[in-house]
């Protein structure tokens, strides 16, 4: 069996706000993408997106429901005054009151690097402040693991959820003051956890296709675009703001553009290091390159084009009519 790696990184998120107030539920409901009414469950994490009108994506943000008139917006990596200065504009006669309370959180991400449903055993301690002790099981299944993800944490004084990044998918994130993530770093360290760096986050988060907003999806997108729909936008829960235009899409089932890993031979080729960089079919712009990586088997990143003008051309150029040497790898925004 295949060694299964765990590894956590410490970041500030880019924004948390407290919304608080009679009418918070109801006005977040009015403006995020997704449903926060969860039937039986107490403090619900949702993830999802604040669209304009045109149904633009302006940010995204997990919504935590604290108590119920007190919610937690945290985005990785929108800042605070773009997702305060949204929902401020939309605020009219609503009893809600908006803070940042960004600088008083860090957030942990913790992830395996192997996904697969039996892991191999890993080191527990019952509580914080105990040693940790390997379980008599030879092997941890995966409601193991799970469990004792959500184990490492207080719950009256950190927040905790399946995130996004940088896998998507057995990717746990924990919201708290700094103190409180050093108890769990501690934990994850006796457990046999690794750190790292932000470079092997970013290539994770990249080689599992997941966008950041708003780097790879962002004022000129649409969620589908960025197969951020799927998981981001409910279609069952009434009204919101950006509603009328994500239902016509949803009928429809098409947009022009699509989020594509891309790759490149990185001892031929070397994209610029601002983003985004154009990308061309002969003379013509066909998209660009947004978030890029370079990893041991070449450069991968992920790339905004239209659909119609890539299709039956697997090859793109870095410069008009200049050669091809960007390949398309797979679209993001099917399945």
């Amino acid at each position: 069996m295949s060694e299964l790696n765990v590894y956590y990184y410490l970041t500030r998120p880019a924004a948390v706000l407290r919304a608080t107030g009679p009418d918070a539920f109801a006005f977040l409901q009015s403006q995020f993408s997704n449903d926060l009414e969860v039937p039986g469950v107490e403090q619900p994490v949702t993830y999802g997106l604040w669209l304009d009108h045109k149904g633009k994506i302006q940010a995204d943000s997990f919504v935590i429901q604290k108590a119920k008139e007190d919610f937690l917006l945290m985005s990785y990596d929108c800042p605070a005054a773009i997702l305060k200065g949204h929902l401020e504009a939309h605020l009219i006669a609503d009893e809600v009151e908006l803070r940042d309370e960004t600088a008083a959180f860090g957030l942990l991400h913790t992830w395996p690097e192997i996904v697969q449903a039996v892991f191999p055993k890993f080191r527990r301690g019952t509580s914080l402040t105990e040693q940790a002790k390997v379980p008599d099981a030879p092997k941890a299944t995966f409601a193991d693991f799970q469990a004792h993800m959500e184990s490492l944490a207080d719950p009256a004084t950190c927040d905790f959820w399946m995130g996004r990044r940088p896998q998507g998918q057995l990717a746990w994130d924990y919201l708290a003051a700094p103190a409180e993530l050093a108890k769990l770093i501690h934990e994850l360290t006796e457990s046999g956890a690794e750190a790292a760096g932000t470079d092997h986050l970013h290539t994770a988060r990249i080689l599992a296709g997941i966008p950041s907003v708003p780097q790879d999806a962002g004022p000129g997108d649409l969620p589908q675009e960025a197969g951020l729909a799927r998981d981001g936008v409910s279609f069952d829960k009434g009204c919101f703001l950006g509603q009328e235009v994500m239902s016509r899409l949803h009928t429809q089932g098409h947009v022009n553009r699509g989020l594509w890993h891309v790759g490149w031979d990185v001892k031929t080729t070397r994209p610029a290091d601002e983003s985004p960089v154009p990308l061309y079919i002969g003379a013509d712009t066909v998209g660009e390159l947004r978030s890029r990586v370079i990893t041991e088997e070449g450069g991968v990143g992920l790339a905004m084009l239209k659909k119609r003008a890539v299709l039956g051309n697997p090859m793109l150029s870095l410069t008009p009519n200049g050669p091809k040497v960007v390949r398309l790898m797979r679209d993001l925004t099917e399945g």
